[in-house]
């Protein structure tokens, strides 16, 4: 684990060898939607469901001060759910035919990444998870082009699924105050 982000937080990038439970904290807005990502938070991943929650108001806080950020109205309306996927190597993927698949792989055949979601929409609610774990999984490009896939498209390598979604709650995280407004 190292220390060399500049605003003092631990970075580690542990590779995902085998199979395991990983959580993503996912802030969706509510307002201005449309013009928003689909997540305002931090891209972390986290490697228990402790830990994440733990982060819940910190994440909470540290997206609600940052300057020229979404603006504090925005983020106090966000919804957020802690999201956990099982990782790894030739995951089994969930049980829709929905899933997400880099746009071209070595061969030129586009491979199917994550999956097994149930509609399209679940899939953009997954999909900054994703891209967040992205960075943990060995010999995948750091900003991968994504697509939409579906099971039995002939096209679409379906052999080397990493990403399977387990469950996505909501959650509520507490308003963290630094400092006296009054002095």
């Amino acid at each position: 684990m190292t220390d060399d982000r500049a605003d003092g937080r631990q970075d580690s990038t542990p590779t995902i060898t085998s199979v395991q439970p990983v959580w993503f904290l996912l802030a969706r807005p509510t307002e201005n939607s449309d013009e928003l990502p689909a997540t305002i938070g931090e891209r972390d991943v986290f490697f228990g469901d402790d830990a994440a929650m733990d982060a819940l108001d910190l994440h909470f806080a540290w997206c609600a001060a940052q300057r020229g950020g979404f603006g504090s109205a925005v983020v106090r309306s966000a919804h957020w759910y802690l999201q956990s996927a099982m990782v790894g190597p030739r995951v089994t993927p969930g049980l829709g035919d929905v899933y997400l698949a880099t746009t071209v792989d070595e061969p030129g055949r586009p491979r199917a990444v994550a999956g097994g979601f149930l509609t399209e929409g679940e899939l953009v609610h997954w999909t900054p998870f994703v891209r967040a774990v992205t960075r943990y999984i060995p010999d995948t490009p750091p900003s991968p082009a994504y697509g939409l896939a579906h099971l039995g498209d002939d096209g679409v390598d379906f052999g080397r699924i990493w990403f399977s979604p387990l469950q996505s709650r909501r959650v509520y995280p507490k308003r963290i105050v630094v400092g006296d407004d009054d002095t």
